[in-house]
C-alpha cells in the first residue's frame, strides 16, 4: 500500500526514497504538478505541460505501486 504524505511548505524533505510529487500554480491559476523518483533526482518538470494536481498525484502512486517504493511525497514547488 503505498501511503501518501502532504509536507507543509517548510518541512523537511524526507531521506528515504519515494516519489516526489512537486505542486505550483500553472497557467490560469490552476493547480498543477509533476512527479520524480528521489532517487533519480528532480527533472525540474515541464511548465506548462505539466498534469493537473490531482492527476499528478494518481499517476505518481501508480508509478510508486510498480516500482515497489511505499510513499508519494507532495509538495509545493521550491525557489
Amino acid at each position: 500500500m503505498t501511503a501518501i504524505i502532504y509536507l507543509s511548505p517548510t518541512a523537511d524533505i524526507p531521506a528515504e526514497r519515494h516519489v516526489a510529487v512537486v505542486v505550483h500554480r500553472g497557467i490560469g491559476g490552476m493547480e498543477q504538478g509533476y512527479f520524480f523518483d528521489s532517487a533519480k533526482g528532480d527533472t525540474g518538470g515541464s511548465a506548462g505541460f505539466d498534469w493537473r494536481m490531482s492527476e499528478a498525484i494518481e499517476r505518481a502512486k501508480r508509478f510508486a505501486a510498480e516500482q515497489g517504493i511505499d510513499k508519494v511525497i507532495v509538495r509545493a514547488a521550491r525557489a
